[in-house]
C-alpha cells in the first residue's frame, strides 16, 4: 500500500473512532420520572355479595360512558367461575369524576331481588334525545352450560344515572338461542335523522355467533325485532357505532 494511502486510512479510522466516543457520549440521558402526585385512584365501588359460587370481593370487565360532566360506569360485582355475575354494579360521577355515587341494579339476580342466576356483559349508553341512561347486559336464568336461557336485558336511569330500574327485556332467550356478548350505542346526533335511537348488538350462539340488533326509538322503553346485517355476518363481541348522518 503506498504510504499516502496508508496514512490516508489510518487517519480515517481515527476519526471515525473519534466521532463513535462523541456520539457515544452524547448519548441521551433516560431519566425515571415519578407519578404525577395530581394523579390519584379513587375506588368507586366494592363486591358485597357472599354466595359460595362466585369469586368474591371481585368486579371486572367495567364499561364506562361520559356525556358533558357525567360519567356511567357498569361492571360485574361477585365474578362466578365459570362466567357470569353475582349482580351488576352501577357508579356515577355528575362532576367529572370528583366523586362518585354507587350502586346495583335491583331486579336482577336472586341476589338482587330478581328471577336471574347471574349477570353477564354490561355496556353503557345515554340517550341524549330523553336524557335517559341505559346499561345493557346478559341475564342467564341457568347456569352458563350448553342449553342455558340466556335474556337480553336494559336497565334505564331517568335520574341521571343516580337510580336505576328493573330490567326491561331487549329479547328474551330460548332453549339454545345462547345470547352472548351484547353492546348498547345511541345516536345523540342532533343532526341526524335517527336521533334518539338506541341499539342494543349481540350474537347468537346457536348459530355461527350469527349477529343480531334491536332497536329502541323511546328511551329504552320498548325495543323492536331482530335484525341481521344484509349479509347475515356472524361474529363474535361485536360493538356498535353510529356516525352522524
Amino acid at each position: 500500500m503506498p504510504v499516502s494511502s496508508c496514512l490516508l486510512w489510518r487517519t480515517n479510522v481515527a476519526l471515525a473512532l473519534a466521532l463513535s466516543l462523541v456520539c457515544a457520549c452524547s448519548s441521551p440521558t433516560h431519566h425515571f420520572v415519578s407519578p404525577s402526585p395530581l394523579v390519584t385512584l379513587t375506588q368507586v365501588s366494592q363486591d358485597p355479595y357472599t354466595n359460595k359460587t362466585s369469586q368474591h370481593k371481585t368486579e371486572v370487565e367495567p364499561d364506562t360512558f361520559a356525556f358533558g360532566d357525567t360519567v356511567v360506569a357498569a361492571f360485574k360485582a361477585g365474578r362466578f367461575f365459570k362466567g357470569g355475575a353475582s349482580n351488576i354494579g352501577w357508579a356515577t360521577s355528575i362532576n367529572g369524576g370528583r366523586t362518585w355515587a354507587h350502586g346495583f341494579l335491583p331486579g336482577t339476580t336472586v341476589f338482587a331481588g330478581g328471577p336471574y342466576e347471574q349477570v353477564s356483559d354490561p355496556s353503557v349508553a345515554y340517550d341524549a334525545r330523553r336524557n335517559v341512561w341505559m346499561i345493557s347486559y346478559l341475564a342467564h336464568k341457568t347456569s352458563l352450560s350448553p342449553g342455558s336461557l340466556t335474556d337480553v336485558l336494559v336497565s334505564r336511569s331517568t335520574t341521571g344515572g343516580l337510580s336505576w330500574s328493573t330490567p326491561v327485556p331487549v329479547r328474551q332467550g330460548r332453549p339454545g338461542s345462547a345470547f352472548d356478548k351484547d353492546w348498547i350505542v345511541c345516536d345523540d346526533t342532533t343532526t341526524s335523522p335517527f336521533y334518539g335511537h338506541c341499539y342494543t348488538e349481540f350474537d347468537e350462539g346457536c348459530c355461527i355467533d350469527l349477529v343480531l340488533m334491536s332497536t329502541s326509538t323511546d328511551g329504552g322503553q320498548t325495543w323492536g325485532g331482530l335484525q341481521t346485517t344484509a349479509d347475515r355476518a356472524s361474529g363474535l363481541g361485536g360493538q356498535p357505532l353510529v356516525q352522524p348522518n
